[in-house]
């Protein structure tokens, strides 16, 4: 992903990244939309699972249940889970403000 460095082969992250498990919409470059968890994300991409996960090298849309979009390419694909790296830096602030009271983190608190 755009803030990652590699190091010995052990990836770390320059910035931070929020931890914030709620669902969207991937759209897949034929236009096949389907439920997506976002697990965590920065302004440089996100770590996602879905069924079906994209391959690597795809280009994909995330659509935030709050309307926004993102675009972005998946760089790594494991288990199921994957990530997106994406074309412009996002605020992630306003890509999670209903992060609070999305039905995945009733039961939980975000910091």
């Amino acid at each position: 992903m755009a803030s990652t460095a590699q190091n010995n082969d052990m990836t770390t992250r320059s910035e931070n990244r929020v931890q914030c498990p709620f669902v969207g919409q991937l759209r897949r470059g034929a236009g096949m939309m389907q439920p997506v968890t976002i697990r965590d994300m920065s302004s440089g991409g996100l770590q996602a699972t879905c069924f079906n996960a994209p391959s690597e090298g795809e280009r994909v849309t995330v659509r935030f249940d709050n309307g926004r979009s993102v675009h972005g390419l998946v760089r790594w694909v494991r288990k199921g889970v994957f990530g997106v790296e994406f074309q412009a830096p996002v605020n992630v602030s306003m890509v999670t403000e209903n992060a609070k009271t999305h039905p995945l983190r009733r039961s939980t608190d975000i910091r």
